[in-house]
């Protein structure tokens, strides 16, 4: 264990009560939206066939990738936080820095899927439906998830193994500069470069088409294609890439640093904002889509309400039953 790594430890073992409390609260606070909020989406999508889209169908995948982290990975994180140290095994330890690589590259994948998406249903609009039909976009996302599953194991092939964090609070790969640790950032820039010249190209196209239309030319219209709605969820999406890679940036920049230098570079303020932005990343889309998408809000509160509108409902079938009962007791007392 490297001197800075025992330094977090300590650190980590010797937090202030008050400190623990917030920190725990605030974590579980943070995958109670993520968990909760994913699930809604999902729901939403389920309940509403308008909401049973190609674009949604890559929002449905990140929602699980989204609901899986959390519940496969962040219970044994909440541990470390209130005991102050790891308590479970290394096979534990195992399992967690291989499902954190992968749903994290099975999320960037999805998105630069979502990216592909746009490209083709703005601006080569000729092919999308060819491309993109229900059965193909289900195939492409199960690719995504089989991809971003050989993400760790050249890391596990070499030989080497996770190891617990004490500053990001979960297993990690170690900080060394190796072949297998610089595969990360090819699983990582090859997405990121190419879901970025996607969204150039396309909003390129949407300022050529939105020009075109203060113009009025109708012929270049129909031949584009390019509905308003196209445009929206374009517009969402892109949202939803701009916060996940506002909160793995910072995440990708602090790794490459530590592997660069071969050590823990950073002190533990800056490793918790790590793990509260890799967090967030979960949490945040949800609301992006209810924000952006009358639909999805619309569900959002039907969802939210149908406990309380259960809760009348069946107050209501009592009330009608207690009127029921009544109503028979006074003829059989007239009768009488």
């Amino acid at each position: 264990m490297s001197e800075g790594t025992m330094a977090l430890s300590e650190e980590l073992k010797h937090r202030e009560q008050v400190l623990v409390i917030c920190e725990a609260f605030f974590y579980f606070l943070t995958l109670s939206v993520a968990i909760i909020g994913n699930s809604c989406v999902i729901l939403a999508v389920y309940r509403n066939t308008r909401l049973r889209t190609i674009p949604n169908y890559y929002i449905v995948s990140l929602a699980i990738s989204d609901i899986l982290l959390p519940l496969l990975c962040a219970p044994y994180s909440i541990a470390v936080v209130i005991l102050g140290h790891w308590p479970f095994s290394d096979d534990v330890c195992q399992a967690q820095g291989f499902f954190v690589m992968i749903l994290a590259c099975a999320s960037l994948l999805i998105l630069t899927l979502t990216a592909i998406n746009r490209f083709y249903r703005m601006v080569r609009t000729k092919h999308y439906r060819r491309i993109f039909t229900k059965s193909k976009t289900i195939i492409m996302i199960s690719f995504c998830f089989g991809l971003a599953c050989m993400e760790p194991l050249p890391y596990l092939v070499s030989g080497r193994r996770y190891v617990f964090h004490p500053g990001k609070l979960f297993c990690f790969q170690t900080t060394e500069i190796s072949i297998s640790n610089l595969l990360v950032y090819v699983f990582v820039g090859v997405p990121t470069f190419t879901l970025s010249i996607c969204y150039v190209l396309v909003f390129k196209k949407m300022r050529i088409h939105q020009r075109t239309v203060q113009n009025l030319r109708s012929s270049s219209l129909a031949e584009d294609s390019i509905t308003l709605a196209d445009v929206k969820v374009t517009k969402i999406l892109f949202v939803t890439v701009m916060g996940f890679l506002a909160c793995w940036t910072p995440i990708s920049v602090i790794d490459f640093v530590d592997t660069f230098r071969g050590k823990v570079s950073f002190p533990r303020q800056v490793y918790v904002l790590y793990f509260i932005l890799g967090n967030l990343s979960g949490a945040i889309n949800p609301f992006v889509y209810g924000v952006l998408n009358s639909n999805f809000r619309q569900e959002y509160k039907k969802i939210f309400n149908f406990r309380k509108r259960s809760s009348r409902i069946h107050h209501l079938k009592l009330d009608l039953t207690s009127q029921s009962i009544q109503h028979r007791r006074n003829r059989e007392s007239t009768i009488d």
